[in-house]
């Protein structure tokens, strides 16, 4: 027989006050009787479901914490749960909270930037240019809120962290080759999560941000490993950023169609998916537009060539690696670099499951 946890009821409280929104933006007429009863119902949470979540009596923060603002926190809780991860307005927020009972001005109090929430790092919150702080933010839980309606935490401590291994030099330019390739892998994946947010509103999921730290944190280990590596800069990727003072984006732009052509036998690739490569941020769809133009660099030194270059739209030409580019990395490896088998199948698959 299933009986339901004090989480259950808290989730049903939270369905019953989305469902009284849902209806009201569509233009219903709401009854009365019906906020009684929610209401009724957020008060029965108050004061039997709230003081029994584990999460909550295991984090000493939330006996801080007030009745409406853990309401909020199970709402954005509920939001996630519900298998959506887009943020919740402030706005939005508000409105249910009305549902729940509790005045607008509270909630604004409970949302604003001095209020309890931001204060103990409860919320995420993303404030759009020249929107008015909180009602036009955008908020998401924060890992601890998360926690605070999960199950309780093992008794036993966490295995402490291992330090983290000092950089080695590379054993050759094929293993070199391979964390290139892998800072590439990361970088899409970034490019992946960038398109998942709201770029309109600037918002970016916890995802987002773990990717960009590991992306910059690839590159900057795989640059120190390089500086440990005895003629290094005989590379031949190497030598070519040096020779035409190539920078990171011009790397990782060169990276991407040369594994594309050797992994995926994709000669030419769209300037458009170069650009979201390079692309951390949504500014940097505007800013670094140059990198794949007639006028860049890499097009201006024939290093990438484009396939229709009298096209007027310079997005729309796809874009190839040249040859001589190609024979130049992989001149000291060989025609193409010496894989080891295994390493390849592994390889592939972390592609395949981006």
């Amino acid at each position: 027989m299933h009986h339901s946890s004090p989480l259950d009821g808290l989730l049903e409280v939270c369905d019953q006050l989305r469902e009284i929104q849902d209806q009201s933006a569509r233009g219903a007429i709401l009854s009365e009787d019906a906020l009684r009863q929610a209401r009724l119902r957020v008060a029965t949470v108050q004061e039997q479901v709230f003081p029994s979540l584990p999460g909550l009596k295991q984090n000493p923060k939330a006996a801080n914490l007030e009745p409406p603002a853990l309401l909020i926190l199970a709402l954005l809780f509920h939001r996630r749960l519900s298998g959506g991860n887009d943020a919740l307005s402030g706005a939005h927020l508000c409105s249910l909270l009305l549902r729940a009972g509790y005045p607008r001005s509270q909630a604004l109090h409970l949302l604003g930037p001095s209020g309890p929430l931001r204060q103990g790092d409860w919320l995420l919150c993303e404030v759009p240019r020249q929107g008015f702080d909180p009602l036009d933010s955008y908020f998401h839980p924060s890992p601890d809120a998360l926690q605070l309606f999960g199950p309780p935490s093992s008794a036993t401590p966490p295995a402490p962290t291992p330090p983290a291994q000092q950089p080695q030099p590379f054993a050759d330019e094929t293993e070199y080759l391979w964390e290139i390739g892998r800072w590439r892998q990361i970088c899409g994946q970034r490019a992946d999560a960038l398109f998942e947010s709201d770029p309109l509103h600037n918002l970016c999921s916890p995802r987002l941000q773990h990717l960009r730290h590991t992306a910059h944190a690839q590159w900057v280990r795989l640059r120190q490993r390089l500086a440990l590596t005895p003629g290094a800069r005989e590379f031949g990727l190497e030598r070519l950023a040096s020779t035409f003072k190539l920078g990171q984006d011009h790397i990782l732009i060169l990276a991407h169609l040369l594994f594309a052509e050797i992994l995926d036998g994709e000669f030419y690739m769209a300037p458009g998916e170069c650009l979201r490569l390079v692309s951390g941020h949504r500014d940097d769809l505007l800013h670094k537009r140059k990198l794949v133009s007639p006028q860049g660099r890499l097009r201006r030194e024939g290093i990438i060539l484009a396939d229709n270059e009298e096209s007027a739209k310079m997005l729309a030409v796809p874009l190839c690696l040249a040859d001589w580019v190609l024979d130049q990395v992989l001149a000291k490896v060989g025609r193409s670099p010496k894989w080891n088998p295994q390493e390849l199948e592994d390889f592939l698959r972390d592609e395949n499951e981006r």
